[in-house]
C-alpha cells in the first residue's frame, strides 16, 4: 500500500508539473471556469497536500488502536503542515529563484522549517516514551472502550469525506494562480478531533486505574487543541505553538510513564 501510495504521489507531482508547463505555454483551456497557475513551484505545494491527506486517513485508524499512537500521529501532520507552509512561500519567488526582494519569504520558510525539525526531534522522544500499558483491569470494559474508539474512528472517517469535499470546492477558487490549496481541511478536522479525544477521555474513567489515566487523556486533549491553534495561528507563532504542544505532550507522556511506576512500587510495598 505504500508503495501503491509513493507512485501515486509521484505520478501527481509530475501531472501537475505537465499541466502548468501547459498553462505557461498557453496551451490548458481553464477547467471548470478555473486558469491554471503558471509557477511550477505550486505544484509542490499541490503535493504536500495530498501527503497531509494520506497522513490523516492513518491518523483515523490510528485512533481506533492506541490513543497515544494516535496524538504522535497528530503531531507528524502538524509538522508536515509546518513545512508544507514552508513550501508555501515559494510560488512568490520568480522562476528561475530569484532571492532580492523575497528577504521577508526567506525568514518565514526557516521559522517553519525549524518549527517543524523541533518537532521532529520532539515526537521521537514522545514516541520512545510510550509503553502502552493496559489501563482497563475489566477484559469485557477493555471490549466496550476498543468499540467506542472504532466507532469514533468511523464517524471520523465519513466527517473527513464530508468535510474533504466541502473544502476541494473551496480550493477550486485558489488554483487560478491567487494562491495554494486551502487548508481549512486539516483546521476543521482538527477541531472534530477535539471533540473526539474529549469522548475518548470521558470513556476511560471507566479504566478503574482512576486519576493517572483520566489526566493523561485529557491531557492528550489539550494538546490537540493546542494543535488546532497551530493550524489557525500566523507563520513563526503557528511553530511555536506546534513545538509548545509536542513539548507538552513529552512532559505529560514522561510524568505518566514515572507515575505508573509509582503506582507499581506503592503497591507492592503494602
Amino acid at each position: 500500500m505504500r508503495r501503491s501510495l509513493a507512485t501515486s504521489l509521484c505520478g501527481a507531482f509530475l501531472l501537475s508539473l505537465l499541466l502548468i508547463e501547459l498553462a505557461r505555454l498557453e496551451l490548458m483551456p481553464r477547467v471548470f471556469g478555473i486558469l491554471m497557475p503558471t509557477n511550477h513551484l505550486y505544484a509542490i505545494s499541490w503535493v504536500m497536500t495530498l501527503l497531509l491527506i494520506v497522513e490523516t486517513l492513518d491518523l483515523i485508524f490510528a485512533l481506533a488502536n492506541s490513543v497515544a499512537n494516535a496524538l504522535g500521529k497528530q503531531l507528524e501532520i502538524v509538522s508536515l503542515v509546518l513545512l508544507r507552509k514552508a513550501f508555501d512561500e515559494l510560488p512568490d519567488f520568480p522562476e528561475p529563484i530569484a532571492v532580492a526582494g523575497h528577504i521577508e519569504a526567506i525568514w518565514m520558510m526557516a521559522g517553519q522549517a525549524s518549527g517543524a525539525l523541533v518537532l521532529f526531534a520532539l515526537l521521537l522522544l514522545y514516541y520512545r516514551l510510550q509503553e502502552h500499558e493496559t489501563t482497563f483491569r475489566d477484559p469485557r470494559q477493555l471490549a466496550d472502550f476498543i468499540g467506542l474508539k472504532k466507532l469514533v474512528s468511523m464517524l471520523l472517517l465519513v466527517s473527513f469525506v464530508v468535510v474533504g469535499v466541502v473544502a476541494g470546492v473551496d480550493s477550486l477558487t485558489l488554483l487560478a494562480g491567487e494562491g495554494s490549496l486551502s487548508l481549512r481541511f486539516f483546521e476543521v478536522f482538527f477541531t472534530l478531533l477535539i471533540f473526539a479525544d474529549i469522548l475518548i477521555a470521558l470513556a476511560s474513567i471507566a479504566s478503574g486505574r482512576g486519576y493517572r489515566v483520566v489526566f493523561r487523556n485529557f491531557a492528550f486533549a489539550l494538546v490537540t487543541v493546542m494543535l488546532r491553534l497551530a493550524l489557525a495561528a500566523e507563520p513563526c507563532t503557528n511553530a511555536l505553538l506546534g513545538v509548545g504542544a509536542a513539548a507538552f505532550a513529552v512532559a505529560v507522556s514522561w510524568t505518566f510513564r514515572l507515575s505508573g511506576k509509582l503506582e507499581i512500587g506503592a503497591e507492592e510495598s503494602e
